[in-house]
């Protein structure tokens, strides 16, 4: 059976309206992510983006689109030079200079997946190095150049944002405030500073170098993504996404040297995450409120309570991050496993005759029918998750009174299924720890059929220690749940 494709649609930074995504190729979407600078741990701010982006490529993939994935690794940049050539001495080789960058580059990347993997977020079918691509850096620039869309001073490259009528769209940016012809080094800039940007920086002492038809120096940071998107992904990009923070001047610049060069729209949409506050309060290391991933797992954080709280919140809302929120998450993903783990038993009626409206199955295609509708509009996951909740609401009171059957109940873990493809939260447990449960429980009850009572309770303290809660029916069966 041919699986249904869905369409979604997504808010379009570039033209400020949610637009359905209507993939360059029929079926496969497209999809550039920016990835991490390694140069330090990545923050819950950081990671909030690249859960919204895994968010949003399990959705398109559940959705039943092929995706095909590019996230790159910048290992060159300002940040990340001050950091590994500070303690060397003036006269540091080139070679023993690059040594210590990819020292301090590939520490913090193999970091960064771990943190990924912790966090159950699927890895990109591509993750170029921008210092793998400076071929392709230096031939866009020439590109550029050749067009009229770059100059040369003092051994640097600058893009001419003059030459690019639409320069600052993305960004909306007012043209007329510009400081047109003024040039800048820097790869981070406020908005009313802006300026042509730099591509190729001209050596400083005390940096590692690459030569170039315009002398030794290095790429720009903006100029890294452009070159490895067209490389990887083609002429023409379905969705590129970030944080809000890279619209400008990242983004700004990304779109201007590829579109420059290509002569055609690079992105069909634009797709950006908002800012997260902890407590209220913008995260700073001064206030005591900055975190890792790390930080939060010291203190007995599961990084999945720590997906789901934040992907039960709007991407394109300010998340307040808190510990409370934490602990709310923590109890609605307890609610939806021990759903999980009822569905998956046999059932015990025991509450008499059920007067419902709805037949079981029909009340699960609503839910679906509403979860989909919500994913579908912006990634809309408050409303979606509402859905599945609901169902839980409604399906659990029924149960307690006439047991669904193994048909209605193996179709609700297929809805399960379907949900937790997207939110990677509440799966099928396979550990062997089922086996090991009902194994004890089947020794507590022989324990209180022998009167054995002290026995019993060891029994019952050993699953209290593995983190499961009996519930002793009236019938005389035991259930149990994940506390």
């Amino acid at each position: 059976m041919k699986k249904m494709r869905r369409t979604l649609s997504l808010f379009n930074t570039l033209t400020r309206r949610v637009e359905p995504v209507l993939p360059v190729t029929e079926g496969r979407i497209s999809l550039y992510t920016c990835g991490p600078t390694v140069y330090n741990y990545a923050h819950i701010g950081n990671l909030r983006t690249f859960l919204f982006q895994d968010l949003l490529k399990r959705t398109f993939q559940a959705a039943g689109h092929q995706v095909e994935h590019c996230m790159n690794i910048t290992d060159v940049e300002d940040k990340i030079i001050r950091d590994s050539q500070g303690g060397l001495a003036a006269d540091t080789s080139n070679e023993d200079r690059h040594t210590a960058m990819k020292a301090l580059t590939e520490r913090f990347t193999a970091i960064f997946l771990e943190d990924l993997d912790a966090l159950g977020i699927l890895r990109a079918d591509h993750l170029p190095k921008a210092t793998d691509f400076v071929p392709q850096m230096i031939r866009l620039i020439q590109d550029l150049k050749a067009k009229g869309l770059a100059y040369v001073r003092d051994g640097s490259v600058y893009y001419r944002i003059a030459g690019f009528p639409q320069y600052g769209c993305l960004a909306h940016l007012d043209r007329e405030g510009m400081q047109v012809g003024a040039s800048v080094d820097a790869d981070e800039y406020e908005r009313d500073s802006v300026t042509d940007f730099v591509l190729w920086k001209a050596t400083k002492p005390g940096e590692p170098r690459w030569d170039s038809p315009w002398g030794p120096g290095r790429p720009g940071w903006h100029i890294e993504c452009s070159a490895m998107g067209m490389e990887l992904l083609g002429e023409r990009m379905d969705i590129h996404s970030g944080g809000v923070d890279l619209i400008f001047p990242h983004h700004e610049n990304e779109m201007a040297q590829s579109e420059g060069c290509l002569g055609h729209r690079w992105v069909n949409h634009w797709v950006h995450g908002e800012f997260l506050m902890v407590e209220g309060q913008k995260m700073a290391k001064s206030l005591g409120n900055f975190f890792t991933l790390r930080d939060l797992m010291a203190k007995g954080v599961d990084p999945i309570t720590l997906r789901y709280a934040i992907q039960s919140n709007h991407y394109r809302k300010v998340l307040n991050f808190s510990f409370e929120g934490l602990r709310a998450a923590e109890n609605a993903l307890k609610r939806i496993r021990a759903f999980r783990v009822r569905m998956e038993g046999e059932g015990q009626a025991g509450g008499g005759p059920w007067k419902a409206s709805l037949e079981p199955t029909v009340r699960l295609e609503q839910a679906r029918e509403v979860f989909w509708a919500a994913m579908a509009d912006d990634l809309n996951t408050p409303e979606a998750l509402a859905a599945v909740f609901m169902l839980i609401t409604y399906l659990n009171a029924q149960d307690d009174h006439v047991a669904l059957t193994r048909e209605e109940r193996d179709a609700v873990l297929a809805f399960l299924d379907e949900t937790d493809a997207i939110f990677a939260a509440w799966p099928h447990q396979t550990s062997g720890l089922d086996g090991k449960v009902e194994a004890l429980i089947e020794a507590r009850r022989a324990a209180k059929a022998a009167r054995n009572w002290p026995e019993a309770d060891r029994v019952r303290d050993q699953l209290k220690a593995l983190g499961i809660v009996l519930e002793d029916r009236k019938d005389g069966t035991t259930g149990w749940r994940r506390g």
